[in-house]
């Protein structure tokens, strides 16, 4: 490899380039590798120096990934307000280029940015203020939009529209993103966090960077969407041909990520056949043992996406693009497999080793009743602190007998049998068992909230929990408590509260937003809590004052 390290200055750069710009040690490195999209690159530049921030606040390392010709013709005259090097190396792919410039760069934070992005210039500040508030490590992901004023192929559809799934499922539940939806388009990192993990693994030229989220995660950081810091992907991706050998080689490329991350079940590709619409799963079998056939049945499926495109029904074009492209992705491991019955014998360890995480089967009814056992067992430790001793019967009350006479931990019981059916992916019934709880009970619970094991509800008229929430183990909600999704008044963050260990709401408190209330922590009654609570907390409303008279006294009316 070569390094052809070009000054601010020798790329053309007018006097009015701060001194500052080169004094001042920058707060964030803008890393971009490029290759053969110079006047994509250009215009990227020309975005990055109308940025709503300082330039000596930043710099930018280009790295120049082999283009021919290269790249440094294209930016010789560019006008940049801002520090800038690029570097030259033979072409080793996205991974080994990324690698390089971020350690050529200075600043402790690090933006990742392909260079075919647009972004606004509010760019650079959205990211620093994503790491701003973060107590732990955090890796934030951009959010992808398609370009404003340009069309992109049904395929570079297809990618957007499920990226924006995910960003949209995370507004509400940030725990659903995870280190492998790690993209390196547009991302932001901390230096020791990358040098912690060991950086990219160069020799990978796909999924290096999910492969780099799994490290991420695994060293304790987490992974957020950052909306503020969007950018615009103007792919020029036009090849269906290429987009089908793109597939392939990432069902081939994740089947050696799983290779090197063998216990983590989040990183072997068969875990998409389970999470799948079981109507595909025989088709994406059959690429499996069938590679020709898969790759024949994904061309005509893609064939009627693009006749649905056409006619304006992108929604099911895009349910056919990606059916198009499961078959296509299995092509691949099985490839990366070698045989049938290799591929066979990696799907059965991969089950072997995702049944203790994900509890399919009869195992899930043995679960739902350990946390049944759990919400009872809490229920009558609940008893012994604040009942009085003439209730020592119902304290040592069987669990069928609890199951009649106590509403709050009927209410439990059939909470418990709802998440049962959701985890079954009987999604419909799950629905029908919520609004029977609705109707039986007058509580509205939704199917998605958490309610972790050894939760306990007193009465339970009126509790309102929104499909956002998640509550701890040994809290005890009352009647007419709400636990609503809401915007954060701060962040502008939306979700639902997140009850940390035994935390006791009391009658008609209302919880809103993505708050975290700490553990050992009391929310008195009628109390309206829009911001997180520190653990061992007690939240009060404000009284109003009392007035008694006796009725006598009362004027004439």
């Amino acid at each position: 490899m070569s390094e052809s390290p070009v000054s601010h200055e020798s790329i053309g750069t007018s006097a009015r380039t701060p001194t500052d710009a080169r004094t001042v040690a920058p707060q964030v490195a803008v890393i971009i590798a490029v290759y053969n999209r110079a006047e994509s690159l250009r215009v990227l530049l020309a975005q990055l120096a109308a940025q709503h921030i300082q330039p000596g606040a930043f710099e930018v390392v280009v790295v120049d990934d082999g283009s021919t010709p290269p790249i440094s013709e294209a930016v010789r005259t560019a006008d940049l307000p801002f520090a800038m090097r690029l570097l030259r190396q033979d072409n080793a792919g996205p991974a080994a280029a990324r690698d390089r410039g971020i350690r050529a760069s200075s600043a402790p934070l690090v933006i990742s940015l392909d260079d075919d992005m647009r972004v606004g210039p509010e760019f650079i500040a959205a990211h620093l203020a994503a790491h701003a508030d973060a107590p732990t490590p955090r890796v934030v992901l951009g959010r992808l939009r398609p370009p404003s004023d340009a069309s992109l192929r049904l395929f570079e559809r297809y990618q957007l529209a499920q990226l924006d799934r995910l960003a949209r499922r995370a507004a509400t539940d940030p725990t659903a993103v995870r280190g492998g939806h790690v993209y390196s388009g547009n991302v932001s990192f901390s230096r020791a966090l990358y040098d912690a993990v060991g950086g990219f693994d160069a020799t990978l030229r796909l999924s290096e960077d999910a492969e780099l989220g799994l490290r991420f995660e695994r060293a304790g950081a987490s992974i957020r969407f950052a909306d503020d810091a969007w950018s615009e992907h103007w792919s020029d991706h036009t090849s269906l041909a290429g987009w089908m050998e793109r597939s392939i080689a990432y069902g081939r490329v994740d089947s050696r990520v799983a290779e090197k991350h063998p216990q983590e079940a989040g990183a072997n590709p068969w875990r998409f056949l389970d999470d799948v619409n079981p109507i595909s799963r025989p088709l994406l079998r059959l690429a499996v043992a069938w590679p020709t056939m898969g790759r024949l049945v994904a061309r005509l499926v893609l064939a009627v996406a693009q006749a649905l495109a056409a006619i304006g029904g992108e929604r099911l074009a895009t349910t056919a693009t990606t059916l198009a492209y499961g078959l296509l992705y299995y092509v691949g491991v099985r490839d990366a497999a070698g045989s049938f019955s290799a591929a066979r014998a990696g799907r059965r360890a991969y089950l072997q080793m995702a049944l203790p995480h994900t509890l399919r089967g009869t195992s899930l009814f043995a679960k739902c009743l350990a946390d049944i056992r759990a919400d009872q067992a809490m229920l009558r430790e609940t008893d012994g602190r604040y009942r009085s001793s003439g209730a020592s019967a119902a304290r040592h009350a069987s669990l069928p007998s609890d199951a009649v006479q106590r509403i709050g931990f009927q209410l439990m019981v059939a909470y418990r049998v709802m998440r049962l059916l959701r985890q079954l992916r009987l999604g419909l019934l799950a629905k029908v068992q919520s609004r029977l709880m609705r109707h039986v009970y007058g509580a509205d619970i939704h199917w998605d909230a958490e309610l972790a094991p050894g939760v306990v509800i007193v009465h339970g008229v009126g509790l309102v929990i929104s499909h956002a929430a998640r509550v701890g183990p040994g809290c005890i909600l009352f009647q007419h408590v709400t636990l609503g999704e809401s915007i954060h008044p701060v962040s502008r963050r939306v979700g639902g509260p997140t009850l940390e260990a035994r935390v006791h709401v009391a009658p008609g408190a209302v919880l809103l937003g993505p708050i975290v209330i700490g553990h050992d922590s009391k929310i008195a009654a009628n109390a309206v809590v829009t911001e997180s609570i520190p653990a061992h907390s007690v939240v009060q409303s404000p009284r109003s004052e009392l007035v008694v008279r006796r009725r006598d006294q009362q004027e004439d009316a």
